[in-house]
């Protein structure tokens, strides 16, 4: 009898510990919602990704995205001209991770994601550039249309609160086309902006909606993630 008991108490005492050691390894799946985009992006939008693993180092993913003029609340709702009443964005991710480390409170991930996005607007009493920043144009109405394709190469960082519940920290490089395309322009005249110093905005944070034509260069990916393991 007190082998019994004995061999009993060893059993849960070992199953325990083995659960104790990696409890993370249950769960097979994990849903995510990104922090940043909603809020710190001036092309605001929220992103929803799924993640399943299908071995033991190897997880597969596919994250997209979407947002309007009525969900938007963060930096690009805040900003003059770059989200309109006519916005609208979508995009797609769909990414392939492998875990560097399997064990412990901290995972590291790298992965490798290619992306669409779709975006779309109508502008009024605003100005584009041609490609390279040459010829500079003025308008009354436009509508914008913006599609940029590309691969990320990221690393990810997973923070638990809990076996379930944690962060996602993700940076990476990678490479991207941006086509942008102004269409149905009402009174476009072209102007002299030599010496006009707010001719410098199409090369920063204003490129991406006021430099028409393609591009390809790199790409810089970041994002903070919620997420959600079971």
């Amino acid at each position: 009898m007190k082998f019994k008991i004995t061999l009993l108490l060893c059993s849960l005492v070992l199953y325990a510990a083995q659960a104790q050691e990696t409890p993370q390894e249950a769960y097979s799946s994990v849903v995510t919602l990104s922090l940043l985009n909603p809020t710190f992006s001036y092309a605001p939008r929220y992103n929803v990704g799924y993640m399943h693993k299908v071995a033991p180092r190897w997880w597969v993913g596919l994250e997209a995205g979407y947002g309007n003029y009525g969900s938007s609340f963060g930096m690009g709702a805040q900003s003059d001209n770059r989200v309109n009443k006519d916005y609208r964005i979508f995009e797609v991710r769909p990414e392939v991770f492998y875990s560097l480390r399997n064990h412990g409170k901290i995972k590291h991930l790298v992965s490798a994601e290619v992306f669409y996005i779709n975006h779309t607007d109508h502008f009024t009493n605003n100005r584009y550039y041609g490609p390279g920043g040459y010829p500079a144009y003025r308008y009354d109405e436009a509508d914008f249309k913006r599609i940029k394709t590309g691969l990320n190469i990221n690393y990810n960082l997973f923070f638990y609160f809990s076996e379930t519940v944690g962060l996602i920290w993700k940076t990476g490089l990678g490479i991207k086309n941006r086509d942008v395309t102004y269409r149905n322009v009402t009174n476009k005249t072209t102007f002299d902006n030599s010496g006009d110093d707010e001719h410098f905005a199409w090369f920063g944070e204003d490129k991406f909606l006021k430099q028409s034509g393609a591009e390809t260069n790199f790409n810089f990916n970041m994002d903070l993630k919620l997420f959600y393991k079971f």
